[in-house]
């Protein structure tokens, strides 16, 4: 049976708790009680501003990092299996890895103009690269072993890739893709905030441009709630995904 995670559910209970009670005296213009901004944060997001703002915002996020999660896994499988091609494209990879998000907002808006595809373009962009370099890890990081036993039962390449490759890597690429995750959170916010007329990056720059405290600690509460509904629910999936990984593990670290 699982334990209950006393400490992972305690702690937070505590902060909320404490900053609560801690703020209920303020009397502060940037940092007001928490019952105000709940308050506001159900006055706001209880209307019809979450189809306006929140809905495009994760329509937005979600084919933005589909798109990162298809090509960081396809091209550094590739990258890793083809050393050719992993030398002639490492310097160009690396220059754009270095890219922060922010720098190709204008580029972007350039080529794509304000609307939908560009933020679904920076997302892609913002989130891909933890997943490729955790794919090109995860499969050059395979045990040999593994890959003469598979030969030696007469899989060819893809049968190697698909049962043996793959599957061996996919634990380092659960982890790139988490971090991913926090990345197309990030991202969102930054193409929301250029460029567009609705979502959640936009409505919080809008209520900070018009000194709208309550209305931006609103969008900003539900700014993290995205991203920890997105990496609770990816957990969860990983956790049934990876379940053979734990039990090979445990079978492993008992021999």
């Amino acid at each position: 049976m699982r334990r209950v995670p006393i400490v992972e559910v305690t702690v937070p209970v505590v902060l909320v708790a404490f900053l609560w009670r801690a703020s209920l005296a303020s009397t502060s213009f940037y940092f007001p009680s928490m019952p105000r901004i709940l308050g506001e944060f159900q006055r706001v997001w209880f209307s019809d501003q979450f189809a306006r703002h929140v809905l495009p915002s994760l329509t937005s996020l979600g084919l933005g990092f589909g798109l990162a999660l298809l090509g960081g896994i396809l091209l550094g499988i590739s990258l890793a299996r083809v050393q050719r091609l992993e030398n002639a494209l490492s310097p160009i990879l690396e220059f754009f890895r270095a890219t922060p998000v922010a720098a190709m907002v204008p580029v972007a808006l350039l080529a794509l103009g304000p609307g939908a595809r560009m933020e679904i373009s920076l997302i892609a962009f913002g989130s891909i690269w933890p997943i490729l370099l955790a794919t090109i890890d995860g499969v050059k990081g395979v045990d040999p072993v593994y890959l003469q036993t598979g030969a030696i039962y007469g899989l060819n390449r893809d049968q190697l890739l698909r049962r043996i490759i793959f599957p061996a890597a996919l634990p380092q690429i659960a982890a790139g893709v988490k971090i991913g995750i926090a990345s197309a959170v990030a991202a969102m916010v930054i193409a929301n905030m250029v460029g567009a007329v609705r979502g959640i990056g936009y409505f919080v720059l809008t209520a900070q441009q018009s000194f709208d405290i309550l209305g931006t600690w609103a969008g900003l509460i539900m700014i993290g709630l995205i991203g920890s509904i997105a990496s609770g629910l990816y957990a969860l999936l990983r956790h049934f995904m990876l379940g053979w990984h734990r039990d090979w593990k445990k079978a492993t670290d008992q021999q």
